[in-house]
């Protein structure tokens, strides 16, 4: 499956040690090479992108190295660090089936194929998009979130069978269950939450948890029903904030104590920890590339 679509425009693709890794936050209108407009990106999920940009962007790595396998069905969220973590999928991953409601991990699709397009990837024989087949729910398009909600989207998603479904949410708290901001956004979340699986997992920058939000849809204790492994993965809160803002910094470490008892896996993503294990990945794709490179040339010798 593929997509030529140009739906992205505050976002461009960068490169970090040699691979493509996630994008830069640009001004929100911007043109195409040829000098064609771009569609902006709406205010709410522009402004949510720019929030913990670094540390959605270290969640996005680490979801995507331990708990995606190429060949995997992927159940996908709405929100800014679930497209994160779509582009890095793509970009990252082969033969994955993915539905998403999300609009932004369509447009991160066409991202991470254009990555590979020209030629910045370390496969050498791969499809263009990595086999990798991204589908689209159906349902009534919201533009403020930037996803697609109703009966429509509610339908695709009873009809799928993932083994890993990925959760964004806006504010987490033991006490009281996972947040979102927007009440349409709940009946979606809910079905995300009940569906079987082997993994499913809640992807939140640290700001979120013990933070409350408008609309509940779930109690964090039952993250583990219908699924082999409850995992959240979630950020370390800067050094400067355990001086700057200390109680904030106790809740945080409190709500992770309290998941902790519920059985559920909990990650606290470093970022040393992530740089050095894509230095690793890199190193070792960049090695299998060159002996199959070699054994080529061999063969036509």
């Amino acid at each position: 499956m593929r997509f030529n679509i140009k739906l992205l425009g505050f976002l461009k693709p960068y490169k970090m040690k040699g691979n493509f890794i996630m994008m830069n936050i640009k001004d929100e209108i911007v043109k195409s090479d040829t000098g064609e407009r771009l569609l902006a990106r709406g205010l709410y999920i522009r402004t949510r992108m720019q929030e913990q940009y670094d540390s959605k962007r270290l969640i996005a790595k680490h979801v995507t190295q331990e708990y995606i396998k190429d060949f995997d069905a992927v159940l996908l969220d709405a929100g800014s660090t679930a497209e994160m973590i779509a582009e890095e999928m793509f970009a990252k991953r082969k033969f994955l089936s993915v539905l998403t409601n999300n609009m932004g991990a369509y447009a991160a699709y066409t991202r991470a194929t254009r990555q590979i397009d020209t030629g910045e990837s370390n496969l050498i024989e791969a499809p263009s998009n990595r086999g990798n087949e991204l589908l689209v729910t159906g349902g009534r398009y919201v533009e403020i979130y930037e996803s697609l909600l109703g009966e429509g989207a509610s339908t695709s998603i009873k009809s799928f069978t993932p083994n890993v479904i990925i959760i964004g949410t806006s504010g987490l708290r033991c006490e009281e269950g996972i947040f979102c901001h927007g009440s349409e956004e709940s009946a979606v979340k809910k079905l995300l939450w009940e569906k079987p699986a082997d993994i499913r997992l809640v992807a939140t920058d640290w700001t979120k948890i013990g933070k409350r939000d408008a609309h509940t849809f779930a109690p964090i204790e039952q993250l583990g029903v219908n699924a082999k492994k409850a995992v959240v993965v979630t950020s370390e809160p800067p050094r400067s904030e355990y001086k700057n803002d200390t109680d904030r910094v106790k809740e945080f470490e409190n709500q992770i104590r309290k998941m902790k008892k519920y059985n559920i896996f909990v990650v606290k993503v470093p970022l040393q920890k992530i740089e050095e294990k894509e230095q690793d990945e890199t190193s070792n794709t960049t090695k299998v590339d060159k002996n199959k490179s070699n054994h080529a040339k061999r063969k036509k010798a």
